[in-house]
């Protein structure tokens, strides 16, 4: 893509705090791959003037924002089906029509078999052995585990642009920091090597350098479950200057305007 615009809104934040409590009320550009992810970098600007006003690129392995991942469960007993057999496939009939017998010659229960037929993994049908299985519980099955995700960009701390990136786990997230940027604009990459996430940013003198390696990103992962795109956020819970407020010249929120330039993503 080229150029393109988002606007965070105050109070906006991409953060995560144990247990695995999530913010996602940050504007969020993402998509999902057709191929393996191999490398994303764009290039962030705006004008940051509050207190952790912040965006670049996120990616994450399994579910997006506000999607939470739930495992299937097995159905209760008394929700199975009944002992009752499917209908037999024809194999004989290659004209992609329906099969000209969808009903098996004979059921279990029918009078003409001595002997049901139970499959394996299947419930009793009616009797005393079926009235044992009635309230018994669905088998235990773990929660899915939280998603991980990466963001690195330009954030404005301290009175001053850094290159800063957060790295989150069901555990919670964590947040490291560069040197000062002393230019309002910044272009971030992020790559994979191996199971490898590594993070850059591009110095304007000594070209691209290093900000982290996330050695574990997409170990255990599948390849379409991972997203990428963009963020921005305005985490401050305030959007007008006391100034402002005082004198009456602003009610309204002030965003967080954050021009994109040159994304790419292989």
């Amino acid at each position: 893509m080229g150029l393109f615009s988002l606007a965070a809104p105050p109070n906006t934040d991409l953060w995560r705090k144990p247990p695995s409590r999530d913010t996602s009320t940050a504007p969020i550009l993402y998509t999902a791959l057709r191929n393996p992810f191999i490398a994303a970098e764009v290039t962030v600007a705006a004008d940051w003037e509050l207190e952790w006003d912040q965006a670049g690129l996120v990616i994450f392995a399994g579910a997006p924002p506000g999607r939470v991942a739930t495992p299937t469960t097995a159905p209760r007993p008394s929700e199975r089906p009944s002992n009752t057999p499917s209908a037999p496939a024809n194999p004989s009939n290659n004209n992609g029509g329906p099969a000209p017998n969808t009903h098996p010659t004979h059921s279990p229960h029918s009078p003409h078999s001595p002997h049901p037929v139970q499959s394996a993994g299947q419930y009793p049908g009616p009797g005393p052995a079926a009235s044992q299985h009635t309230n018994t519980p669905p088998p235990y099955m773990p929660p899915a585990p939280a998603s991980k995700w990466v963001k690195v960009g330009l954030e404005f701390c301290n009175g001053a642009c850094h290159a800063t990136s957060v790295v989150a786990t069901s555990d919670g997230a964590d947040w490291a920091r560069a040197d000062i940027v002393r230019r309002p604009e910044l272009r971030v990459k992020i790559e994979r090597i191996g199971c490898a996430l590594w993070v850059w940013y591009e110095d304007e003198v000594a070209g691209w350098k290093k900000l982290r390696e996330v050695t574990w990103f997409f170990w255990g992962v599948e390849d379409k479950a991972v997203r990428v795109g963009v963020y921005a956020s305005r985490p401050a819970n305030f959007g007008t200057s006391m100034y402002e407020r005082r004198n009456g010249f602003s009610t309204s929120p002030r965003n967080l305007c954050v021009d994109f330039e040159g994304l790419e993503i292989f």
